[in-house]
């Protein structure tokens, strides 16, 4: 799955450097500002319903109850990340190859989205449907890295960075 069309996903090249078994994720300014700051301020439940966590410019968790979020407009002091987990928005996996454009390979929690002819439902990133299959083949070492292990792996539900085999150039 690719980006809606408001928010395509850009054409461009990389070299994928790690994957990222359990992966939190870091709401983007884009989704903050149109997406989930506006649902914070209608339902004061939205952040412990999706698992996610306040966090202030020290890298301490606030307790989101003590914010006022109606006296923000379009940004706020604070990072807002998802724990991992298998609502994650990135799903139980990603795949980073570091560009411009902060898009990468990821899993997702909506599956049943995989099944439908139209598949621009992302926000700039590419959904993958079957994403331990293709961390297998990637990985490329079955002795260390076959299914089965990378699955233990997102079984602990601790986040583990996996750094790929370097390709020849």
């Amino acid at each position: 799955m690719v980006g809606k069309a408001y928010r395509q996903t850009p054409v461009f090249r990389g070299s994928l450097s790690y994957l990222e078994i359990n992966p939190t994720w870091t709401v983007p300014p884009t989704i903050l500002k149109q997406d989930v700051l506006p649902a914070i301020k209608r339902d004061p439940a939205y952040l412990r319903t999706r698992n996610m966590s306040v966090i202030d410019r020290r890298g301490r968790q606030v307790d989101p109850a003590t914010i006022d979020w109606q006296s923000y407009g379009s940004s706020i002091p604070y990072i807002l990340r998802q724990e991992p987990g298998p609502n994650n928005a990135l799903g139980e996996i990603k795949f980073i190859f570091p560009n411009k454009h902060f898009v990468f390979l990821h899993d997702t929690p909506s599956r049943s989205l995989v099944a439908r002819a139209e598949r621009t439902f992302s926000s700039g990133c590419i959904r993958v449907e079957n994403p331990f299959a293709l961390a297998e083949l990637i990985m490329n070492d079955p002795a260390r890295y076959d299914r089965a292990a990378l699955e233990g792996i997102r079984d602990t539900r601790q986040t583990q960075r996996i750094d790929t085999p370097k390709l020849p150039v």
